[in-house]
């Protein structure tokens, strides 16, 4: 698959948008532009970059350690204070890791990889991960501002 391709179903919309994605280098701009659409179609302009770098993070380790197929969703939660949440998820058919997700010093300012979720958990109010039975899933939840 070379695009997006949006997985509809009907107790999921306006809310939640899934699309499953190729297991080559061009997800991760897919899974951009995906965000800044759909962020920009339920009007929460403000997060789109955090949103972005989340999913392509993401997206770019499920693909090196977790292989395909790829999907990642987005979904809008209300909260019961009245505030809402924008979760950000990616699956993969990987493993996962055993245990906590990992909580890596950062690495070498030499070296070109190691900061991903480090990044993600800099920009998110919370994330983790949950082995499932044919995959892994890493998640990461953002509030969404008053005002968005």
């Amino acid at each position: 698959m070379t695009s997006l391709t949006c997985v509809a179903s009907p107790e999921a919309a306006p809310f939640e948008s899934v699309w499953l994605l190729a297991t080559a280098t061009a997800a991760p701009a897919m899974a951009r532009r995906h965000v800044a659409e759909q962020l920009q179609n339920w009007n929460l302009k403000a997060l789109i970059s955090d949103v972005a770098l989340i999913v392509s993070e993401l997206v770019t380790n499920a693909i090196t350690h977790g292989g395909g197929p790829v999907r990642h969703s987005l979904r809008l939660t209300p909260l019961p204070d009245r505030a809402t949440s924008l979760r950000v998820e990616v699956v993969d058919s990987g493993r996962g890791w055993d245990g906590p997700a990992p909580r890596s010093p950062f690495a070498d300012a030499d070296q070109c990889h190691g900061r991903g979720l480090h990044l993600v958990d800099a920009l998110a109010a919370e994330w983790g991960h949950e082995v499932l039975n044919d995959g892994h899933t890493v998640w990461a939840d953002l509030a969404v501002p008053a005002a968005a």
